[in-house]
This record gives structure tokens, C-alpha cells and sequence, in this order.
């Protein structure tokens, strides 16, 4: 009662207060959730005619705040009203991303308040949403607490497969009833489910599941398992949305199959001699009947061995096996209801493997996937020696380098350490753990480190397309980790996360576009602007990287971005001669613009000089379509270090042309 009494005193004080200090600031248009989300052709158009603007809606809060994996910010779900089952259209997602400022009074909210919000509308990977102001603060009002909320609205699978379909359910609170768990190991932390109608996901967007995942739990019921379950529809931006349950009052289980979890094996990559025995956790509510392993070899037929049980420890061996095989296997398990389940659950996306090698593996041994979605590496959790030439240092990145045996698919690999400072262009011998890091593969807990030739040289980056490592395309898993490249490409997207911004860009050569990270200690990216709409590159250099749902370059510094032109004037002339301007501005002591023109299409050069006339930064090599253009300058040289103060020169060059000016910078 005494707990009752303090929340309703509490709501009060947040009411009045709330109503207070919105009679304080602006007041802008209020937009009700249906026009935000409705759209006449959501095949072909999902994005809201408000998107931008800054407006003011109403809704009924979901859930808690800080329930949701969302980094260092605050969201909910919201519906529009208290329609039981909610209406299409209805459901809606608020965040705050400054969670510095508490004056928002957002992380008061709590289920089932009505609430007045005022934000921007943005989207990310698809979703719309709502980012409340916090610079101008305006507070959300609450106007009523305690609403009952209605239940989830009861649709398929095929409802929400596509966006033709799904997105009047984006946000919404939905159950899907009869359906059963097909591959509870799914990337990313998800999980596969079918109910009769289509596939489907569950994710692990509530935090009560994504620490079990962080935790290498397994949050999912098991594979073969049959349920209802509810949960919020999101967008994820690949063509497809996600169910995600609050927690596990949102499965209603209709079948207890066994539960296979804690699959190892005794050795990581064994010799042509040497037995391999698989182990596994398998526990019933009933009683587990049996369990069997199936494994195959160079991807003949699988064989079947029956598991032998110690407790709830299941255990068979494979046979020896020749020299470079290619051994997959997977384990199933009955209970005395007749129920079944195995792992993985859909052995055509992902299967357990390993090779067998008398001699030294390759990095590709422990990168390459063998045609199977998933990307998680076999040798997941074993201790491996691989050999490659240092591609980036810890200058490039503080605690971490990469090393690549060979400039093809599959041969370079991340490695985490916090005391080494190796050389780039040595070639190295590293033994440590194989592990995953967030869908990308890597090795940590390293226990030798050996430099085998100073001085070996990096190699060339292989030249691909933005598609192919794309999320679209079919190279993004094969470069993970290896020095790649892509030429004259345009800024497609300067801020692919809206308001959120990270500081990525999206570039694309035409083929398709594909995002640039800034993960790296000497790239800040585009936290600013300084990759515009249109802005063209010649040469973008980096490595391929996955976080976040995306395929990604990852530029090891400035130096990796050739021929940044920021800017082509916006009524374009006939240039009938070619000119260099003064740079500005002029002194500098970050950035400075130089403005040229070109007659032709014949290639031309920009490079900056010291004082003693030594190339310090090439900015631009290569034909560009006449006209006027700006490209800008950092103060860094070519290998990505701030100059130091004084005067330096720069000079353009072309058929028949050469001009050269002074600018001065100041550190």
C-alpha cells in the first residue's frame, strides 16, 4: 500500500511538473500515430511525408525506458490508443539520445502512461521513429498513468514476411500463435521460427535476452520447440522485420523437446591419426530416449552414431580421418514423448565443422564459412598459430591490429591484444584463441608473438565493388579482415543513421551502396560533414568489417581516402580554361578548401609540398569531367600525421598546366 501511495505521489509531482515547463517552450504541430506511419505503397515507400520534421505526438507507453538494447539512450514502444487488439498502423517507437539530459523527464515513463512527446522524425534501418528534443529541452507531459494496455493482435508469419504487408504492424505489439523454433543459433543472436505460413525471426532487441546472448546463453527455447509468442515488430533494414519478446512471459510453450546445448569437441583441427570426440548437454523435462551425432565426411552421405550418456552428457567419436578432409556434423536428440530437436536446427544454414591438417593451418582454415550462411568461424573457442604480414598497427587502432597471409578472399584476420605494438609490413607468427566478436572473427589471449621478417611489405588492396561487400552482395563474409579497395565512388548517404549519427557514410561506385566505418583511432569519419551528398572519391582503402547488421569498409586512416572532392559548384558552366585559387580559409589550423578548375578530361594532379619541395600529400591523380570543384586538405600527410606548422605548397597539374600557391598552417 505504502509502495502504491509513493508512485501515485510521484506520477502527480512528474504530471504537474511536466505540464509546467511545456507551458514554457514552443509549441509544435500535433501529428497522430496513424498519418505518421500510414503510407499508400509500403512495397515500394516506407518512409513517413513528416520525416525531418519537428513535431509533437501522443501515445501510450509500452514498457519501460532502459528495457531496451539500445546503447547509452532511452526508448519505448508507444500505441496510439487503447483499442483491444490495436489497430494497424498504430504502433510507434520514441528514443532519447542524449541521456545526459534528465530534464526530457523520459526515464520517469513507465507502462502504461499517456504522454505527450516532441522530437524529430528520423528512421533507422527502416524504422520510424521519434528522437525527443534535447537541445532546445522540451519535457514530455504526462496526462494520465496506469491505462490498461491492450493485447498483442494476433497475425501469421506471411503478414509481416514483406513490407507490402508488415509495416502497418512496424512497432506493434503482435503474437503469432503455433509455430516452432527451426534454428534457435541463428546470426546475430536471433532465431528461426515457421508457423505453417513463412519463416520468420525472433530477436533479442530487449535487453532480458541480449545479456543472455552477450553471455553465450542460449535465450531461445530449443529447436523442434512449438509455442505462442508475442512480441514488437521491428524493421532491421534487411528486407525482412523481427519479432522481439520482452522476455519469456511472451512464450506460451506448447511442446518440450530435448534441450542440446554446451556442443564442444576435444581438439580444434586434428592430425589424419587422431579420433574426434563431440560432446553435448542434453536435458528433458521428461526423459531424453536418445540422442544421436551424425556427421559427414568431404560432404558424402552422414553416417550416425549413437550417443553414449553420462548424466546429461551425451558423447560419440568420429573416425580418423585422411589428411585436408572436410568434416560436418550435427546432433540430435528424442525424449519419451516422441518430441525432437537438434543443433544447429537448420543444418542447411549453418552446421558444426572442422578440417583435418598434418601440417600448418592458414588463416583462410580458420575464416572460410564452406558455403554456409553462417559466419561464425569452426574453430570458435580453440587455440591456432597462423602466420600473415601486420596490414595495420595500433597507431591504426589502439589495442588492436590485423595481419593477412595473401591478398585474396579469406586471408586476413582481426587481432585483439593490449600490450603489443607491432610494426605494419612485418610479417608475423601469432598464436592465440579464435573468438567472436559480434559476428566478426578474431583472435584474442594471445600466448606467442613472433616478428619472422621485418620489413615484408604490405600488400596491395584488392580491388572490389561496393555491392559485392555489401550486405546485398556475395563477398561481404569473404573480405571480413582483408585490405580491399574501391574507386571513384560517390557519397551516396552522408548520415545512414539520421539523428543517431556514428560517424558512418554510405559511398557507392554505381553498383550499389555500402557503408564507410570509423571504428578506427585515426579516422573520425563523418561526425561532422565532411563527407557531403555527391562529394566524389577516387580511391577509398580499407577493411572489410561487419557491426551492426552491415557489411563495412573500415579506412585505417585518412591517408586510406584518395581524392576526396568535396564539392562541384551547383550551376555548372562550361570551364573553357583551367585555374587554381587560393585556398581557404588562409592561414589554417584544421582544414582548408582548395577551389580548381579543369578544361578537359585529361588526367590531372594535386599534390601539397613541404617547404624543401618534397610530396607530402597527393589529393587528387586521375581524370575528372571538366569543370569547377573544391577539395579539401586536413594538415595530414600521407601517412595519416598532422604536419607541423609552416608554409607548404600546393600545385596542380594537367595537359599543358601547372600552377603552384602558398598557404600556411598553424598548428
Amino acid at each position: 500500500m505504502k509502495k502504491q501511495l509513493t508512485t501515485m505521489i510521484l506520477m502527480i509531482v512528474i504530471i504537474v511538473l511536466s505540464s509546467n515547463m511545456m507551458a514554457q517552450v514552443a509549441v509544435y504541430d500535433t501529428v497522430s500515430i496513424y498519418d505518421i506511419q500510414y503510407v499508400t505503397n509500403p512495397d515500394s515507400v516506407q518512409e513517413t511525408i513528416w520525416l525531418g520534421d519537428t513535431i509533437t505526438v501522443k501515445g501510450f507507453i509500452r514498457h519501460g525506458p532502459r528495457e531496451l538494447w539500445i546503447g547509452a539512450r532511452w526508448a519505448c514502444h508507444v500505441t496510439e490508443n487503447l483499442n483491444d487488439p490495436p489497430d494497424a498502423w498504430s504502433g510507434f517507437f520514441v528514443l532519447q539520445n542524449d541521456t545526459t539530459e534528465i530534464n526530457t523527464l523520459f526515464s520517469f515513463v513507465q507502462e502504461g502512461d499517456e504522454v505527450y512527446f516532441t522530437g524529430v522524425l528520423d528512421t533507422y534501418t527502416g524504422l520510424t521513429q521519434l528522437a525527443i528534443l534535447t537541445d532546445p529541452v522540451v519535457p514530455i507531459t504526462i496526462v494520465s498513468y496506469g491505462n490498461q494496455l491492450p493485447g498483442p493482435v494476433t497475425v501469421t508469419l506471411a503478414d509481416i514476411i514483406t513490407h507490402a504487408d508488415g509495416e502497418q504492424w512496424e512497432a506493434q505489439h503482435i503474437r503469432i500463435e503455433n509455430c516452432t523454433i527451426t534454428n534457435n543459433d541463428y546470426s546475430g543472436g536471433q532465431a528461426v521460427i515457421y508457423d505453417g505460413t513463412a519463416t520468420g525471426y525472433i530477436d533479442d532487441y530487449f535487453m532480458y535476452f541480449r545479456a543472455q546472448n552477450d553471455n553465450n546463453l542460449q535465450p531461445w527455447p530449443a529447436n523442434g520447440t512449438t509455442l505462442n509468442i508475442q512480441g514488437y515488430v521491428r524493421d532491421i533494414g534487411q528486407d525482412y522485420f523481427s519479432i522481439n519478446p520482452r522476455d519469456t512471459n511472451d512464450f506460451e510453450i506448447l511442446s518440450n523437446p530435448p534441450v542440446i546445448s554446451d556442443i564442444t569437441r576435444d581438439i580444434g583441427i586434428p592430425i589424419s591419426t587422431e579420433l574426434v570426440k563431440i560432446s553435448a548437454n542434453i536435458t528433458d523435462n521428461g526423459v531424453v530416449d536418445s540422442a544421436v551425432l551424425h556427421y559427414s565426411v568431404d560432404w558424402g552421405a552422414f553416417n550416425e552414431i549413437k550417443m553414449n550418456v553420462a548424466r546429461t552428457i551425451y558423447s560419440a567419436s568420429i573416425s580418423a580421418q585422411p589428411n585436408n578432409s572436410f568434416v560436418c556434423y550435427f546432433i540430435s536428440a528424442v525424449d519419451d514423448a516422441g518430441d525432437m530437436s537438434q543443433m544447429p536446427g537448420d543444418t542447411t544454414d549453418r552446421i558444426y565443422y572442422y578440417i583435418v591438417r598434418d601440417g600448418d593451418i592458414s588463416v583462410k582454415d580458420v575464416q572460410y564459412t564452406w558455403g554456409y550462411n553462417y559466419d561464425g568461424s569452426g574453430m570458435r573457442g580453440f587455440e591456432v598459430t597462423l602466420e600473415g604480414v601486420v596490414i595495420t598497427d595500433t597507431l591504426d587502432w589502439t589495442n588492436n591490429f590485423y595481419i593477412q597471409e595473401k591478398d585474396s578472399m579469406w586471408s586476413g584476420i582481426w587481432v585483439y591484444d593490449d600490450s603489443l605494438r607491432p610494426n605494419k609490413g612485418d610479417w608475423v607468427r601469432i598464436t592465440g584463441t579464435v573468438e567472436e566478436n559480434y559476428g566478426v572473427t578474431r583472435i584474442n589471449d594471445l600466448t606467442d608473438f613472433q616478428v619472422i621478417t621485418e620489413g615484408y611489405g604490405v600488400p596491395e588492396p584488392v580491388t572490389v565493388s561496393t555491392f559485392e561487400i555489401s550486405n546485398t552482395g556475395d563477398n561481404g563474409e569473404a573480405y571480413e579482415s582483408v585490405l580491399i579497395q574501391v574507386l571513384n565512388v560517390t557519397v551516396s548517404n552522408p548520415f545512414p543513421d539520421g539523428s543517431g549519427n556514428f560517424g558512418e557514410f554510405e559511398i557507392d561506385d554505381g553498383s550499389g551502396g555500402v557503408r564507410v566505418d570509423d571504428a578506427m583511432s585515426s579516422f573520425d569519419g563523418n561526425l561532422d560533414s565532411t563527407y557531403k551528398a555527391d562529394h566524389t572519391i577516387e580511391k577509398l582503402i580499407g577493411l572489410g568489417y561487419y557491426s551492426y547488421g552491415n557489411y563495412k569498409m573500415l579506412p585505417r586512416g585518412y591517408d586510406d581516402i584518395i581524392g576526396h572532392v568535396t564539392a562541384v559548384e551547383d550551376e555548372p558552366h562550361i570551364v573553357n580554361k583551367y585555374r587554381l585559387d587560393q585556398n581557404f580559409p588562409n592561414p589554417f589550423n584544421n582544414e582548408t578548401t582548395i577551389r580548381f578548375a579543369v578544361a578537359s578530361s585529361d588526367p590531372v594532379t594535386l599534390t601539397i609540398y613541404n617547404i624543401l619541395g618534397q610530396p607530402i600529400r597527393n589529393l587528387y591523380r586521375g581524370a575528372i569531367i571538366p569543370g569547377t570543384y573544391d577539395i579539401y586538405w586536413n594538415g595530414r600527410d600521407n601517412g595519416g600525421k598532422t604536419v607541423s606548422t609552416g608554409i607548404y605548397f600546393y600545385k596542380l597539374e594537367g595537359q599543358d598546366f601547372s600552377s603552384t600557391k602558398k598557404m600556411l598552417f598553424i598548428k
